[in-house]
């Protein structure tokens, strides 16, 4: 969908949406594909272009980044991650520090992903851990910073993007109802309302779908007055249309390559060959919720499949007519079944022979003042 009827929907923003680049964010418009590449490319350039250039073919209107650029962001002796490797089916543990090392991607490399993406014409939306990492995003002219589940904690880090003119997207992950709501109150005060958007994040593989809790996105919607997305870390599509149905106005899922080698995250993040998939089922489950009363113009003025009164005998002229005298039949070419109480008791002004749909001028009715 492009920027202009995503925004002819609506022309003045509501107090619940949030506006990124060309696009209103909230319930009332249709939900944006968020592709994330996040780091998965691990200082792979032409990885990374690649994954760009995918999303411009696709369709995508956004490229979700991460600006993780030092790995002294993690000390040395933080001890194991567990994660799920999709070769194996087993979780693996490795020390922290070795798996941020081998993702940190330095920024001048950064700088020409989002270059590049950026002249496509895709909308940045670039997840922070430091205020160089904010400086950064200013600089490549991005749309709107986000809050990695991980730093939900991170108040000064939260404060600084809350002060800052960007919309800004806090993930939840698996944080505790109170400290979403700490949060959130850190960019209340400082002013940030209106530009805020929360992220539900269920959990990865293995977990099973009854950790999902996805009807949290619409009680965040309704608690903090705010658009809710969902970081989708499911394996596949299926939560999409089920996140739409709630409400969700964002879907953020990792992005990678085909032939993606087992590592964190990489489990539940979409093959770039499904991208197109993906955005045509966002689109499709929002269009299919449609109103919440059919409009009458798309009803078939004449159906077919309705059923008229016939005469189930031969009616006499002047007869009465009775329950027994009358059947039913397709299509609606007599009276229509709905008025069967208007035509009983009354009498048949000729004779209506057997099988015959009875008309309103085949009779004498109160219907009609006779």
């Amino acid at each position: 969908m492009s920027p202009t009827n995503h925004l002819e929907r609506q022309k003045v923003r509501s107090p619940s949406s949030v506006t990124i680049g060309p696009y209103l964010i909230g319930e009332q418009y249709p939900p944006v594909f968020w592709p994330d590449i996040d780091v998965y490319f691990q200082k792979d350039l032409n990885q990374a272009l690649h994954l760009v250039d995918k999303i411009v073919q696709a369709g995508g209107h956004f490229l979700k980044g991460a600006v993780l650029h030092r790995g002294s962001l993690c000390l040395k002796d933080a001890g194991p991650i567990n994660y799920y490797n999709k070769d194996t089916n087993e979780m693996v543990a490795e020390p922290l520090n070795k798996v941020i090392d081998r993702h940190v991607v330095p920024l001048e490399m950064l700088h020409r992903v989002m270059k590049h993406a950026s002249d496509a014409g895709l909308c940045l939306i670039l997840s922070v851990y430091d205020t160089e990492g904010l400086e950064f995003a200013k600089e490549v002219g991005a749309s709107a910073i986000k809050i990695p589940s991980s730093n939900i904690t991170h108040r000064s880090l939260i404060e600084e993007i809350a002060v800052s003119a960007f919309p800004m997207v806090i993930d939840t992950g698996r944080s505790k109802f109170c400290e979403i709501e700490k949060a959130v109150s850190w960019t209340q005060k400082k002013g940030a309302s209106h530009r805020l958007i929360i992220q539900h994040s269920p959990p990865g593989p293995p977990a099973h779908p009854d950790k999902f809790h996805l009807r949290m996105i619409s009680h965040m919607a309704q608690v903090f007055s705010c658009p809710v997305g969902l970081s989708d870390h499911h394996q596949g599509l299926t939560m999409l249309p089920i996140a739409v149905a709630l409400g969700a106005s964002i879907v953020e899922k990792g992005l990678v390559i085909d032939a993606a080698k087992a590592d964190i995250d990489v489990a539940h993040a979409l093959p770039v060959s499904r991208l197109r998939e993906a955005i045509a089922m966002l689109e499709e489950s929002w269009f299919a919720l449609g109103k919440s009363i059919r409009p009458d113009q798309e009803i078939f003025t004449n159906p077919v499949d309705r059923m008229c009164i016939i005469a189930r005998r031969e009616i006499a002229k002047g007869e009465l007519i009775t329950r027994n005298d009358i059947d039913f039949a397709f299509p609606p070419f007599g009276i229509g079944a709905e008025d069967i109480n208007d035509l009983l008791g009354s009498t048949a002004n000729i004779s209506i022979p057997s099988g015959e749909p009875i008309q309103w001028a085949d009779v004498n009715s109160i219907r009609w003042g006779k």
